[in-house]
């Protein structure tokens, strides 16, 4: 202020190098976008030795899905405040936010959250222009960083983006563990009357990598995702929101299904707590009716189970990241009972782009019928892209062309005869 009221600043401009090093400092260290196919990369060696493990390891033997159930203090889980929350339910209405696939390049992933850390966005729609207020929920359906969790990619992929949209408060601290969760600010006795922006997430498959560790390292003991407020304890949870509506976040892990103790909880939750008029927002990570479709497969059979059985046609929304893509279908008439009415995906939320084209001709699910209302990028768009890789993709990653080669060529010599 002082230098611009007393024109100093315009009687001494800075020098080319020092306005460069000025802008650096400003300039938020942001990570690159991930190379997936660049072949040099140390992270995607660890994030496929990851995987190995992992499956491995985990899949079949060990499950911190379990462990989290066999930790929890109350006998009946549908009572539990680590798994259920209701401080939302006495509202008039609730504004939430969804994405999913964050944590990849940090400009790609901070432009997402600055959208979601304005107080207001205006949308314009042909004459009128409408108002859309900040969501007071935010739900992320997992993938939080790429290619694989720890701390690097935790700390720099996905908490940093989002601290930079929508600051944590002054007394945050980035080492902090939060060891009694909800770690409530002061003058605030309970977590109704907290009145600033939530967040609560279920982890991908990116994020079962470690077994869950790194996901619950910075979700399940921090208590700060920039502005975002975490009361969540565990890596999944029932939401009670405002006028009968519930929302579910399943954790699927490497499976795609969710294990039995977990379908414990929600389906006791839907005889003891959801209403016969209410309706339900499930969360998974995965699409299972377009992966399904589109691989001839059937998947998620606990998911489906639960959806049929116990829910009976007041699951009103399905919800899903893992595709990086907007897709949006409804169900049409039908005189079969009608088990979902919508199917979205949102796997939006800073990660690369998935083609949309190769499901255009999805039109069936659960027995019922489904027709687009919604997509991004359009099917058309979708197309020419992918039309467009077959050169810009091998000029992108050419380091992929040489590798490969390289691979090749020594597994074909090992081949030769040798004199």
């Amino acid at each position: 202020v002082v230098e611009r009221s007393t024109g100093w600043a315009l009687t001494h401009p800075l020098t080319i190098s020092e306005y460069e090093t000025l802008k650096k400092l400003l300039k938020p260290d942001f990570e690159d976008m991930v190379p997936w196919y660049s072949g040099t990369s140390t992270d995607l060696f660890k994030t496929v030795f990851d995987l190995m493990i992992s499956v491995t390891l985990f899949v079949g033997r060990f499950d911190m899905r379990m462990m989290q159930a066999a930790m929890n203090k109350t006998p009946d889980e549908s009572k539990s405040s680590d798994l259920l929350y209701d401080h939302l339910d006495g509202k008039d209405e609730l504004w939430f936010d969804f994405i999913a696939d964050t944590g990849d390049g940090g400009n790609s992933t901070y432009a997402i959250a600055r959208l979601l850390a304005q107080p207001s966005l205006v949308v314009k729609s042909d004459d009128s222009r409408l108002i859309f207020p900040r969501g007071e929920l935010l739900l992320i359906g997992g993938d939080l960083a790429y290619p694989n969790p720890c701390s690097f990619t935790y700390e720099r992929r996905f908490f940093c983006p989002f601290e930079y949209a929508l600051q944590p408060p002054a007394w945050y601290t980035p080492d902090h563990i939060a060891l009694e969760k909800p770690e409530l600010p002061l003058g605030v006795s309970e977590l109704r009357q907290y009145s600033g922006p939530q967040c609560f997430m279920i982890p991908g498959n990116h994020d079962w990598f470690d077994g869950l560790n790194t996901f619950m390292r910075y979700v399940c003991h921090k208590s700060w995702l920039g502005g975002w407020f975490l009361p969540q304890k565990r890596s999944y949870f029932a939401l009670k929101l405002p006028n009968g509506w519930w929302v579910f976040g399943l954790d699927q892990a490497l499976h795609g299904d969710i294990d039995v103790y977990q379908f414990k909880f929600f389906a006791e939750l839907c005889q003891q707590k959801v209403g016969e008029h209410d309706s339900v927002i499930l969360i998974t990570h995965e699409p299972n009716w377009l992966l399904d479709w589109y691989w001839g497969d059937k998947t998620g059979k606990n998911v489906t189970y639960l959806i049929r059985e116990y829910l009976k046609g007041r699951c009103k929304l399905r919800m899903a990241g893992d595709l990086h893509h907007y897709m949006r279908h409804s169900c049409t008439e039908s005189k079969e009972p009608v088990h979902v009415q919508h199917l979205l995906v949102n796997g939006c939320g800073g990660a690369f782009l998935h083609p949309t084209h190769v499901f255009e001709n999805f039109k069936e699910c659960y027995g019922n019928k489904y027709e687009t209302k919604a997509v991004y990028p359009s099917y058309e768009d979708s197309s020419k892209i992918a039309l467009g890789n077959i050169l810009k993709f091998r000029r992108k990653n050419w380091q992929f062309d040489v590798i490969g080669g390289f691979v090749y060529f020594v597994l074909v010599f090992s081949m030769f005869p040798q004199v």
